[in-house]
This record gives C-alpha cells, structure tokens and sequence, in this order.
C-alpha cells in the first residue's frame, strides 16, 4: 500500500457531505470523516450552490481555489485519484460517469443510481475502465448489522429460516423539502434500499422471488405510497416478511424491529435506525446474550460515524492496493433489482421472479 493518502474529490457538497448543523446532525459528514482518516485526503469539492461553497471555505477544509461550481472544471484542474458523488440521486450516473472516464475511482452514496439501465451502463463503464467502486450501505456496516451477519455466519443460530421485519415512522412534516412528498415510492427507495440490502448481506443469500402490496392512507401527505406489505424467499429457502410505513402516527413504538429465527434460536434487534443492542435468545430460553455488549457508543450519531468510517477505509484501502471493495456497485446493483421487482410486485399484484435466480443478470422477470 502506497503511503501517500487517496486524495479525493467531491461532487456535492449536501447535507450529507458536509452537515448545515453538525451539532445537531445525526452524522459527522463525509468531509469530516476524510479529514479524520490517515488514508485520505480532501483535495477539491464542487456544487452549484454559493452557499455550500462558501460553508466549505468558511469552516476551513478546503480554500476557494479548491471549491468550484463546475463538476467537469474540477476534474480536469484537480490532482485526485477518486471521487466521492455526494449529489442528489438522480445526478450520480452523471457524475460517477464522469469520473470514472477520467479514471478516477469511484464512491458514490446511496442509491448507486435511479434507473436500471443507467446503472447497467455504469457497471460495464468501471469494469472496463478497471477503477474500485464502493456503494455506501450503512445498514451493513454499522455494528448490528456487522455482528448480525457474523453470527449467522457462525452456525451459532443455526440453519435459517425466517425473518420479520417491521418499520413503523411518522415521516409526515410538513416542514421536510417540497419534493420529498412528489417522490414515488418514497419508503421503498429512502429506506427499503438499507432494509432489502441488509437483509441480502446478513444472510448471504440473494433474494428470488417477491409478491407484495403497497398503499397510502387518507391522510398521507405524499403523492405516492408510503406503506408495503412485501414478501420474500431467498435462493437458500429462507422466508422474509417487510412490512413499513412513513405514515405512521406513533412516535412511541421503536421504528425498526427485527426477528430473525433460526433451528437454534432468535436474533432481535429493536433500534431506530439500526443500533444496537442485537440480541441472542438460544432455543427455548427467555435470557438473552447481548452479541453488541462490548460496543461503547450504540447511539444513532455514533453508529452512523462508524459504519461511514469502515466505508471509507475501506475504500481508501481498496483503492490503494487495487483489490475489490467490500460494497463495490456491482453488488449495490442487485439490491437495486430487488428494489425494483419489489416495486413492480407492488404495481401488478403478482408474484415477481429475479432472473438471478436462473444465474442470469438483468432484474425481475
């Protein structure tokens, strides 16, 4: 591994990146976590935005000859060796295209794109162009997610068979962004695409087929579905039951609850946005085993920073040596599938094949 860090550029400069209130953010952003890192550096970072610009100069991590307004003026006057798309969704084949024609590498948030067919002709541009990419999937990273797929990895929890999950959210303010209500599908692509890509993780295993039903309350603000009712089998036999809403009225409830049984007990985690604790009950006990007991900061900022700090080592790390990243866009992709032939077996009513299940490529059938 070289010793000079991965210099990286930014494209986007939101929320995400570079957090408007960081005291009051549920992560430290992504220019913080590069600054933080040993492996990377900051070397340059675009938005159209005066004002996300000027927050970046104003809180001293880059100056203004390292912030510009052009995306394309970035990267042909910048020294970088990857690229972090931080845009808005629909913008990152764009920008990942673009960096990844100038051979950057690539590490886009979530989601990878918007469509299926940009998504296709982005993978094949990366391969060919021989770059790592990473995906960020918190859900993965952070510790329940880490231990709950090493348990099952294990054989502890013995063979698998089900897992339910239930998300319950008021996600009706009126004081979010306009646009958020005009999204379709809000859940199913805002949180469906951590839960669904969780699930794939945790039980390496690829889920085959989905039948499902969504709706939207009469006093829903959104002008789309918010509620799905989904089930799933996976390749290896395991059966999964998805029901979420952002329309829920109870802020009482914990939003995530998570069963997942096996022949030798149950895992259960309780969060709100997939903290610890993950809990063991072996078969036919009611005493628990805390697999997250050693973890010292379980609250939602702390898991964030600590699944978006693994993230980004991990990439650093692949980029410099060359080797495959742990979420490259070729495996992000196919939560994408399942993501959509969750939504088409939500719009027909019927039961939706992935073709990976026949070994082929190329989404539900």
């Amino acid at each position: 591994m070289s010793d000079a860090p991965l210099r990286i550029a930014l494209l986007g400069i939101g929320n995400r990146a570079l957090p408007k209130k960081p005291e009051g953010s549920n992560f430290a952003g992504w220019v913080e976590q590069i600054a933080r890192c040993p492996l990377t550096q900051l070397v340059a970072a675009q938005d159209p935005s005066d004002q996300a610009r000027a927050r970046m100069v104003e809180r001293g991590y880059l100056g203004p000859e390292q912030v510009f307004a052009d995306a394309g003026a970035m990267l042909s006057q910048t020294k970088a060796d990857a690229v972090l798309v931080c845009s808005p969704g629909e913008y990152h084949a764009a920008g990942a295209r673009q960096a990844v024609d100038a051979g950057y590498h690539v590490m886009l948030e979530k989601p990878f794109v918007t469509n299926m067919a940009e998504g296709r002709e982005l993978l094949a541009r990366i391969e060919a162009a021989g770059v790592v990419s990473t995906v960020v999937q918190n859900w993965r990273y952070k510790d329940m997610g880490r231990r709950l797929k090493a348990f099952i990895a294990s054989g502890e929890l013995g063979r698998v068979g089900q897992v339910f999950f239930r998300y319950v959210r008021n996600r009706e303010n009126p004081n979010y962004p306009a646009y958020l209500f005009q999204e379709q599908y809000p859940l199913l692509y805002a949180m469906g695409s951590h839960h669904l890509d969780l699930f794939r993780y945790a039980l390496a295993d690829e889920i085959v087929e989905v039948t499902g039903q969504a709706s939207r309350p009469a006093w829903s603000m959104y002008a789309s579905v918010t509620t799905h009712n989904l089930t799933m089998r996976t390749a290896g036999g395991v059966f999964i039951t998805y029901a979420a809403t952002f329309s829920s009225m109870n802020n009482a409830l914990p939003q995530e609850s998570l069963v997942v049984e096996g022949e030798k007990g149950t895992l259960v985690n309780n969060s709100e946005w997939g903290e610890p604790p993950l809990l063991f009950y072996p078969k036919g006990g009611k005493e628990p085993v805390d697999l997250t007991a050693e973890i010292l900061d379980s609250s939602t900022r702390g898991q964030y920073d600590a699944a978006d700090s693994f993230i980004l080592n991990d990439f650093a790390q692949a980029a410099l040596t060359g080797r495959a990243s742990d979420c490259p866009a070729s495996d992000s992709f196919r939560s994408m599938e399942l993501l959509e032939a969750c939504r088409k077996a939500c719009e027909t009513g019927e039961r939706v094949v992935l073709a990976t299940q026949a070994g082929q490529q190329g989404g539900a059938q």
